[in-house]
């Protein structure tokens, strides 16, 4: 099975709930909804786990490590909080290619933990690719004048920091005993986190029960579909993380600020109402250019 084309499936499709994301946070979840939105993603895992346990039983058979696992899925929820918040401040096509700072992380921490490393040849190819994707984001309106964005930096850099440590330990969980025991458990720890923000943080219990009452069935069908992707992305990423070093499979997911991009030019043309990208001349100019030192990283990844 190759890994590079199972890990082009992440970024492609989490550019599609980055969008979603984006859309529910400004439409229904305007005032203050980061936690309410939280909890929709929470529960997600819970209706994944008769179908895991149905088609794979001997996951219910539990051990202590399964308690670790459960807690590495408080930490990708977790991951979550910052990154609504980011995106309650700015586009999705300014805060996603600041995940790129997980390549990073991932790979400073893969190296402590599983003892993976990298060639100068990949670790070259992943600072094209990093450069790329932070050239995307940059705001050059205006002329000779860059724009450094603080408060989302720091945002993206923590939800970063956390995904990365998710990820890492679930490649290790895994490879101590299966990939579907490591889901199974995981998305247990989805929902039991989903039931602590319910019981322990008002505020969000009160967002949620409100967003419920007001827009239940476009908020119920929308984040539906958008997790329904964000479990299938997930999975391909675990997948790919399993058969080549997870660094790799981060630096292709650097291709996100591409699709994002993508898919907002695609919206601002033909349906303006849900999504609105800068498409001047200008912000096209600087934004192709970036994706050409992207897919060129991208490239002599894939060929070495």
């Amino acid at each position: 099975m190759d890994w590079f084309l199972i890990a082009l499936l992440p970024p492609a499709l989490w550019s599609v709930t980055n969008h979603f994301d984006k859309y529910l946070l400004s439409k229904f979840f305007k005032s203050g909804g980061v936690g309410a939105l939280m909890v929709f993603s929470s529960i997600i895992g819970l209706f994944l786990l008769p179908f895991i346990a149905f088609f794979h039983p001997e996951v219910l058979v539990f051990s202590i490590s399964n308690i670790l696992i459960i807690v590495n899925g408080f930490l990708y929820i977790l991951a979550v909080l910052p990154y609504f918040y980011a995106l309650q401040k700015d586009e999705a096509s300014i805060c996603v290619p600041l995940f790129q700072l997980t390549s990073i992380f991932s790979f400073i921490l893969s190296y402590m933990v599983l003892g993976e490393t990298l060639s100068n040849y990949q670790l070259l190819s992943g600072l094209l690719v990093i450069i790329g994707a932070v050239g995307i984001s940059l705001d050059l309106s205006e002329r000779k004048k860059i724009k450094f964005k603080n408060e989302v930096f720091w945002l993206m850099a923590l939800s970063s920091l956390i995904f990365s440590l998710n990820f890492l330990f679930f490649k290790y969980f895994a490879i101590q005993s299966n990939f579907w025991l490591t889901s199974f458990w995981e998305y247990v720890g989805f929902a039991i986190f989903a039931f602590l923000l319910m019981l322990f943080v008002k505020s969000y219990r009160v967002q949620f029960i409100i967003v419920l009452k007001t827009n239940r069935a476009a908020v119920l069908g929308i984040n539906g579909i958008n997790e329904l992707v964000n479990i299938i992305t997930k999975i391909s990423f675990n997948v790919a993380s399993l058969l080549t070093p997870i660094t790799l499979v981060w630096i292709v997911n650097g291709l996100q600020p591409f699709f994002v991009f993508l898919y907002g030019v695609i919206l601002t043309i033909f349906f303006p109402k849900i999504s609105q990208e800068n498409i001047a001349r200008r912000a096209l100019s600087q934004k192709l250019i970036a994706i050409v030192i992207m897919f060129i990283g991208v490239y002599l990844i894939q060929k070495n």
